[in-house]
């Protein structure tokens, strides 16, 4: 019962201590979503937020744990296997039973006895299949390695042209503010050439509406500026508890690359073809290994023994060596008699019987000698054994599990090449795209330039009254198309930009174009 209690005192030590430690990994996560973006973000302020909290950036992140320790594993296939067990046990004093027969059938004691022992074994197992998972294991860690690098830019490209995104959108707002504020100023001008008598109430009311549907305009650029801005937080995967500004901005200007030079570029370091060829290479890898399943395994063992055994009654003990002795005793003093009535004495008889009890030092040793309970060991020999076999046929599991790793190598292989043929392609439209958008922007400049002065030249005839109100509306209205047009040119150029750096895998716009 005092065995039971401390048992159970110590398993509710061992709770108390593991439980912390158990709900640490649990509790030590910090809540991602609690994070927060300050009163301004910048572009690399953006990226950075995003490689430390997009939560699908981060679940291919977590894959470079398990591939590194699937390298250790793989070395640890070379090392050999180490166990031991030490064991006790304790036996009551009974009649235990032995088939149909029982302890006093046999004649055996039935007293109480203490057991112990301890069992050392050392094996090493070379099979054939992991001569390769080594190198396999190692080229799947470069391929994870590479992912998580593609996945890198990935996440990089996305917040960039989210960020690109908002800041369109902001933009936005700034030229419906600013087609506010010219509404505001025409129907200011329109509202006091009526009231002189200098023009209709029509062109007062048409004003009046104009400005409405600057208002209208107003309203849904700021939603979509606060939507852009919250696509943005999902991207970094953050959350902002009041407004932010934008401080990075992008400046036109003029691109001097080389086609041929950027699809090269592409080749030689995207990320996402570098993840597709050191998956290849990963599948090779498993290709070899699975060939390896032919070649023979070799096991070795090697066990070290040893075990106690301590009889519990000594008064037994003492009393089966007393018996022993007596007849012992006995047996040689019925020889000499039978040797004595011989004609011819047998060998070796009479013999010296000895005595026929023990004496106190015989009996203390006897004692001495069963008190090794219960780390008194009695080594057992030691065993050694070896094996090698040859696999000769397993049901074709072998034969599919080859052709398994070569049809998934040469897919990878075909991967690579879809890859390599859809940068090419990715490369160059982007660059003609990057043209187009250039020679867009040239124009759309030119064109809200010239807007800009038609309206300035409307608006001072329609004050001398040398026009109508409507010739104003419609420079007002061109007004707003040339600076929605050049608004999405310049996004258009930006966004181009952006998609050919996605596309060649590195960032190319000069460092000076991010200004915060």
């Amino acid at each position: 019962m005092t065995r039971g209690r401390s048992s159970c005192q110590w398993l509710g030590q061992t709770l108390l201590i593991l439980t912390p430690v158990l709900c640490f990994p649990f509790g030590g996560y910090a809540d991602l979503g609690a994070q927060e973006v300050g009163s301004t973000l910048t572009l690399d302020d953006a990226i950075n937020l995003a490689r430390r909290n997009n939560p699908t950036f981060l679940s291919t992140e977590n894959d470079q744990g398990p591939a590194d320790w699937n390298v250790k594993e793989a070395y640890g296939l070379f090392l050999p296997d180490f166990s031991t067990s030490v064991s006790g046990q304790y036996s009551a004093p009974g009649s235990p039973s032995f088939g149909i027969f029982d302890a006093g059938d046999l004649g055996l004691g039935v007293t109480d006895y203490f057991f112990s022992g301890y069992n050392l074994t050392a094996s090493y197992s070379l099979l054939g299949g992991n001569l390769f998972r080594l190198s396999s294991a190692r080229a799947d860690r470069r391929a994870t390695e590479a992912r998580i690098t593609a996945a890198s830019f990935t996440l990089e490209s996305e917040v960039t042209a989210q960020y690109l995104m908002a800041l369109r959108a902001r933009d936005g707002v700034e030229v419906a503010l600013r087609q506010l504020d010219r509404a505001q100023q025409n129907f200011e001008l329109a509202d006091a050439r009526v009231a002189v008598g200098a023009a209709t109430p029509t062109d007062g009311k048409q004003a009046e509406v104009e400005k409405g549907r600057a208002q209208i305009d107003l309203l849904e650029a700021e939603s979509l500026m606060r939507t852009e801005k919250l696509r943005l937080l999902e991207q970094l995967g953050v959350q902002a508890e009041g407004e932010f500004s934008l401080m990075s901005e992008f400046e036109l200007f003029q691109p001097t690359w080389d086609r041929d030079d950027l699809v090269s570029r592409a080749m030689d370091q995207h990320p996402q073809l570098r993840a597709f060829q050191a998956q290849e290479s990963a599948r090779k890898a498993s290709s070899r290994q699975a060939w390896s399943a032919y070649l023979p395994n070799v096991f070795m063992s090697a066990s070290w023994s040893g075990r106690a055994r301590q009889i519990g009654d000594e008064q037994f003990l003492l009393n089966s060596a007393r018996g022993a002795v007596s007849s012992q005793a006995s047996n040689c003093q019925f020889w000499n008699e039978v040797s004595a009535g011989l004609t011819q004495p047998l060998t070796g008889y009479p013999q010296e019987c000895g005595a026929s009890v023990l004496t106190p030092d015989q009996e203390a040793q006897i004692l001495a000698n069963n008190d090794v309970f219960p780390f008194d060991f009695r080594k057992e020999p030691w065993s050694l054994y070896v094996q090698v076999s040859f696999p000769v046929f397993q049901g074709f599991g072998r034969q599919r599990q080859v052709a398994e790793a070569k049809a998934a190598a040469e897919d990878a292989r075909f991967d690579r090449i879809a890859e390599e043929l859809r940068l090419q392609t990715g490369v160059t439209q982007a660059f003609d795209e990057l043209m187009t958008a250039t020679q867009v922007v040239e124009i759309e400049t030119r064109n809200r330039e010239v807007a800009e002065e038609q309206l300035e030249l409307a608006q001072e005839r329609y004050r001398l009254g040398a026009s109508s109100f409507l010739e104003l509306l419609e420079a007002q209205s061109s007004m707003a198309t040339a600076e929605r047009d050049f608004l999405n040119a310049r996004y258009r150029f930006h966004g181009a930009i952006w998609a050919l750096e996605a596309a060649v895998g590195e960032r190319l716009r000069p460092e000076a174009d991010f200004r915060p």
